[in-house]
């Protein structure tokens, strides 16, 4: 899912800005040099002359009139269910997602004794454990969403969404990331014949109404000008490399969004036909990757690239062995989930997240996604958010 980190070029309000090239930009997703900035966020992130569209009250209040439509509308146009969400796995079976694999987006562990303990009283004697177990808290519900599918019994083209939380702490906050994410995901089933890109189209297309119908709502009710184009543009990562063939990826991201304001890039994980890094590195284990994508728009406010979802349709036993190669993962497939894609036990599905926060902030026009999400943030980092005039919701007593 959003494993990406935002390229930090000089925010411009025209959708149609030049192309970024690499001289020309800072980049975030590179190690920092020895003398690293004293700025905890590269100044360019910021909006300038910043004002919140709405107060904090009226901005909690619109908040929830978002996350109302949209629970509804993905009840009733994706056939899904609201769901119970875990907050964490049981280490072992590998359902947790990997993210890029790397040990940085590793996901934060903790033991569990499960030994009874009076209230008040603390046992200094040493305690045998029977039934301990570790786990791990979620990153995202990619792959125990298409188990719920079968524990709950869903035919084909109905399925079911949760309201997820999750810790990501390989990541540094700046306007649009948070270590703490929150996401509607969402699980259908689907059979062999609609794993195809035609299927993948449509209900990418379902999403933007629902996102579009959204944003017409915060007009009516909130007076924000609308920012985002009627239609999505599809395009894949060949086409966006050949138009900005001397950009980083997220320069291209965003020269692409400022042209077209909202893109689904389709096919995301594998290297480029010349041997370029893939658009992101993807988890072998989910999503198809010749068969999934991320929505991208255009945010009114920073004018950088703003990723809201990431989905696909999921792994069958061939494309999964075939992930698992290319990355060196094939010791996986011993694991629990991945031996249940690779043996047929798992129904086939179409999947994906959308950030709730990330989709608050864009109808809402925040500055920072602070405004809108509780995230942890460095005292440097609120320090520096205030003075560009954006207020964070604090995680902890601020003192001036």
């Amino acid at each position: 899912h959003h494993t990406d980190t935002m390229a930090s070029t000089t925010p411009e309000r025209s959708p149609t800005s030049l192309s970024i090239t690499k001289s020309s930009a800072h980049h975030t997703d590179t190690m920092a040099p020895v003398d690293a900035p004293k700025l905890y966020m590269e100044p360019d992130l910021l909006p300038a002359n910043y004002k919140p569209t709405l107060d904090k009250q009226k901005t909690l209040e619109a908040m929830w009139s978002i996350s109302t439509l949209v629970e509804a509308r993905l009840h009733a146009d994706l056939g899904v269910v609201k769901c119970p969400a875990p907050l964490a796995f049981e280490a072992t079976s590998r359902i947790n997602d990997d993210l890029d694999g790397s040990e940085a987006m590793r996901a934060v562990g903790f033991h569990v004794t499960n030994i009874p303990r009076d209230r008040g009283v603390t046992k200094t004697e040493t305690e045998a454990e029977e039934y301990g177990l570790d786990c791990e808290v979620v990153q995202s519900l990619a792959n125990w969403k298409r188990v719920m599918l079968t524990h709950f019994g869903f035919d084909v083209g109905r399925g079911l969404f949760c309201e997820s939380t999750s810790i990501r702490k390989g990541y540094k906050g700046d306007v649009t990331h948070s270590n703490i994410a929150s996401q509607w995901d969402w699980e259908v089933r689907i059979d062999a014949a609609m794993r195809t890109e035609t299927y993948l189209r449509a209900t990418v297309d379902k999403i933007w109404r629902i996102i579009k119908d959204a944003e017409h709502m915060v007009h009516t009710k909130y007076g924000i000008a609308p920012s985002l184009p009627d239609t999505i543009r599809f395009t894949d990562p060949e086409e966006l490399h050949a138009k900005w063939p001397n950009a980083s990826i997220h320069e291209r991201e965003t020269n692409a969004v400022r042209e077209w304001g909202a893109i689904f890039i389709i096919g995301m994980g594998w290297p480029l036909k010349d041997g370029s890094p893939p658009e992101e590195v993807r988890s072998p284990s989910y999503d198809d990757w010749t068969l999934n994508g991320d929505i991208i728009v255009r945010h009114p406010v920073t004018g950088y690239r703003h990723e809201l979802s990431s989905m696909g349709i999921r792994v069958d036993a061939a494309a999964m062995r075939k992930q698992l190669a290319h990355r060196g993962f094939d010791a996986l497939a011993t694991r629990p989930y991945h031996k249940a894609v690779l043996e047929n036990r798992l129904p086939l599905s179409i999947g994906g997240g959308i950030g709730i926060a990330r989709l608050h902030m864009l109808l809402l026009q925040t500055g920072h996604i602070g405004e809108v999400h509780v995230g942890v943030w460095h005292e440097a980092h609120h320090d520096q958010a205030k003075k560009a005039g954006i207020d964070l919701i604090p995680d902890r007593l601020l003192l001036a």
